[in-house]
């Protein structure tokens, strides 16, 4: 029988133990033998997992409408079981969680911690510390310096009066750092979970805490060397430390560049590598814990080690995240909250004092950070907001006070202070920031922005150029824009202006990023060879083109939940009138379904937000089948079935119709006996769609390029039935996503549609009903912002009076 060394009856989680008596055997003979499976380590360990993850599990489901995170429920469940609440049952207790099998729970959760750091390293991108505005430098120093200054100097005085800081000044030191820290990793994760990555103050908020990173790793540097018994014995831990840095970088560093090298374009690294590199992460850990520093310093080290980014950093972030952020780090931060015990707070005068000191530092931060973002001229509100958000602690704060405590630097009642207060902050910051800050990007049906909103019918009639944003995810997609591109008609008069982004999702806590190309060329050399290919097919293009192309090339790296609003951000910039993104099923077998599923939402963002016409365009991968830009002959077909989507369709291909080398059929649907059904809207939108016709048709006279086809139809069911049957050889059909013909609504038709972004006609001319799924199909959509009935009234004006088409 296996029994400890000390009074069972007396243990903490945390505490030091010894153990004697034989081991316990590892598997359960059964309980048909009377065995009990509980006392058995293996399944005692798999019990408390599944424990750990349905209760922090069913604690996220209920807590996340109210803006709480994992880690706030994951710590929150620690508490649930341990002596605060139901662990307050000794009995209970001692079954779930018995005191053997601590300390092979407590290794397992640090496990995840140690690779936790590791990844978070991995995504860290260092040259963001160029990138960093002076701005954020200031709210950075302002929101350490103050409250740093503050703690100070109440903390040198209670200190002595608070029971349980038994670190002398060195903890008084320390305890004041890490009450102002700002750690990026934190912020980061906040930023992600609150989906506000690429809004402008989460960009400010983790350029500011680059500040704080600096100084807290040099800080955390000095820290390990004074903690040793003597003097000599911190500077060889210091020597140490530097000598395994030189090693990671003159080393280990060259290996994983060579690794780089050898890894053929478009691949990802071999499995075998990533093996290596996952194994070696453990022995830096074991490495930076034998020479006398934390054994999450040397995970760190050869993190930072690894190029930031695809192929080797984001691989080994997909190969590796998911089993450490869903299974190990919430064990961690269970073990945490596994060890508050609430009923350990008796010394009510220490409690007060410390409370003071950790309630005026979080006081100060908050304060320093507005004062400062208000001398930046940023507005009140979000000065606050910015304040709360670099207050959000994380895994870095926890395992600080983790290591506090198993140091004895801090005893049970202060250490489950520092954690509550710790927990309720969050708690608190984290909804507030969520509730209260909108990003001005998701703002475009406010009538202020109306200037901001754009469409294809309100470009200039001539002599101005007609700008295009296209954005791919892969080369394949390449050809058939360029293709596109070139059927826009670019001429003297109307030259095109192509604002090209490559989207590369974004796996790291470090700042999204939208660069132009060529600037981004000097920092990634190696690892964005696929980028250069396809950058210079488009500048290839433009300088062979028949007409006057301008290209202008970016490489966006950014999340893809939140990557329509970095999109949204160039389009304003630039007062761009069309975007066109890939359609989701582009090539689905190069990319996955789960990167498929994220396009697919990233075009749904963007069709729902936009400020100005959204184009998806389907690439069958069959582009002027008649040969490619020196022999250019292009066929297109459109139908047009009425509403404002239909008209931006028009609005395009009357671009495309000005060209000798394109083909141009319309077909135009209209219904009989449907004049006295329709209401006073319907009728305003048929009346916009007969003066485009119109227009359209005496701006082509005499055009032989154009193939002009009225259809009369009774309903939606003639009018599918009609483009079924037609099997013309097209290179392109366009169409608009929404119809004013009720028959044809999305609602109406939903149960019919596999793509709702593809509306219900755009649905089916991309399924193998047309022409075998064989053309390409670009899909209109017209802005959200001008369905606003105020901007419906002021297109309609503008429509009806005269048609500003750039040609």
């Amino acid at each position: 029988m296996t029994s400890l060394s000390s009074n069972p009856n007396t243990y903490k989680p945390g505490s030091e133990m010894e153990f004697c008596g034989p081991l316990r055997p590892l598997h359960s003979k059964g309980i048909w033998v009377g065995d009990n499976p509980l006392q058995n380590p293996f399944l005692s360990m798999l019990a408390q997992t599944l424990l750990i993850v349905i209760t922090s599990r069913v604690l996220y489901f209920f807590l996340r409408p109210l803006g709480q995170t994992k880690l706030v429920c994951s710590l929150l469940a620690g508490i649930t079981l341990g002596p605060s609440l139901l662990g307050r049952n000794k009995e209970l207790r001692d079954k779930l969680f018995p005191n053997q099998d601590y300390p092979l729970f407590s290794t397992i959760s640090w496990l995840g911690v140690i690779y936790s750091i590791f990844l978070m390293a991995v995504k860290l991108d260092i040259s963001m510390v160029r990138r960093t505005a002076n701005s954020a430098w200031k709210i950075g120093l302002a929101g350490f310096l103050f409250p740093l200054a503050v703690t100070l100097t109440i903390l040198s005085p209670l200190a002595c009066n608070v029971h349980g800081l038994s670190g002398g000044r060195i903890l008084v030191l320390f305890s004041s750092l890490s009450l102002s820290y700002t750690y990026i990793p934190n912020i980061a994760q906040a930023m992600d979970d609150l989906n506000l990555m690429t809004s402008e103050l989460g960009q400010l908020a983790m350029s500011s805490a680059m500040f704080n990173d600096i100084i807290q790793w040099a800080f955390t540097t000095l820290h390990y060397m004074f903690i040793q018994k003597g003097g000599i014995q911190g500077l060889e831990a210091f020597i140490s430390l530097l000598a395994l840095i030189y090693f990671s970088l003159h080393v280990v560093r060259p290996v994983l560049l060579l690794i780089i090298k050898k890894t053929p374009e478009d691949l990802e690294v071999k499995e075998s590598n990533i093996v290596a590199i996952q194994l070696w992460v453990l022995v830096m850990a074991f490495i930076s814990d034998f020479i006398g520093t934390a054994p999450t310093t040397g995970p760190l080290i050869l993190g930072l080690s690894i190029p930031h980014g695809p192929p080797l950093g984001a691989t080994l972030v997909q190969k590796t995240e998911f089993l450490v952020s869903k299974f190990l780090l919430p064990m961690f931060f269970f073990r945490v909250g596994y060890t508050i015990d609430v009923y350990s707070i008796r010394d009510w005068s220490s409690f007060t004092k410390l409370q003071i000191i950790i309630v005026v530092s979080y006081v100060a931060k908050i304060g320093a950070i507005t004062v400062a973002a208000l001398c930046c001229k940023i507005r009140l509100k979000n000065s606050l907001l910015l304040g709360a958000i670099l207050n959000i602690k994380g895994i870095i704060d926890l395992i600080a006070y983790n290591r506090w405590k198993t140091m004895k630097m801090v005893d049970d009642q202060c250490f489950t202070q520092i954690l509550l207060s710790f927990l309720v902050v969050t708690m608190i910051l984290t909804p507030i920031v969520r509730f209260l800050y909108k990003p001005q990007i998701r703002s475009v049906t406010s009538t202020k922005l109306c200037s901001a909103v754009r469409n294809m019918q309100s470009m200039p009639k001539s002599n101005e150029t007609f700008r295009i944003l296209c954005c791919f995810h892969n080369q394949e997609s390449v050809r058939t824009i360029i293709t596109l591109l070139e059927a826009s008609n670019p001429t003297d008069t109307s030259p095109i202006c192509v604002y090209v982004v490559h989207a590369v999702e974004h796996i790291g806590p470090a700042g999204p990023m939208l660069i132009p190309y060529k600037k981004q060329r000097k920092t990634f050399k190696r690892t964005d060879s696929p980028t250069r290919q396809m950058m210079r097919a488009f500048e290839n293009y433009s300088r062979n083109s028949r007409g006057p192309v301008t290209i202008q090339t970016y490489k966006m790296i950014v999340p893809y939940k939140c990557m329509h609003e970095t999109i949204f951000h160039l389009a304003n910039d630039k007062l761009i009138p069309l975007i066109i993104v890939p359609f989701h099923q582009n090539h689905q077998s190069m990319v996955g379904s789960t990167t498929t599923a994220a396009i697919r939402q990233f075009n749904i963002n963007v069709q729902a937000y936009a400020p100005c016409t959204v184009g998806i365009l389907v690439d069958r991968g069959f582009s002027a089948k008649h040969g490619w830009i020196s022999h250019f002959t292009y066929n297109v077909g459109l139908f047009f079935i009425g509403g404002p989507d239909d008209r931006e369709a028009l609005s395009y291909a009357f671009c495309m119709s000005g060209s000798p080398d394109v083909g141009l059929t319309v077909y135009r649907f209209t219904f009989r006996n449907e004049l006295e059904q329709k209401d006073e809207e319907e009728k305003k939108e048929e009346m916009l769609d007969e003066s485009l016709v119109d227009e359209f048709k005496l701006r082509n006279v005499g055009n032989d390029c154009l193939n002009w086809i009225d259809i009369e139809v009774d309903d939606n069911v003639q009018v599918m039935d009609t483009i079924r049957q037609l099997q013309v050889e097209y290179d392109l059909v366009m169409v608009g996503r929404r119809h004013t013909n009720k028959a044809l609504s999305e609602e109406q038709m939903a149960e019919f549609m596999e793509n709702a972004e593809l509306g219900v006609i755009g649905d089916m001319l991309a399924s193998p009903d047309f022409c075998g799924g064989m053309v390409n199909v670009l899909v209109m959509q017209e802005t959200r912002g001008l369905s606003h009935k105020g901007f419906r009234n002021e297109s309609a004006k503008s429509s009806l009076s005269m048609f500003n088409f750039h040609r």
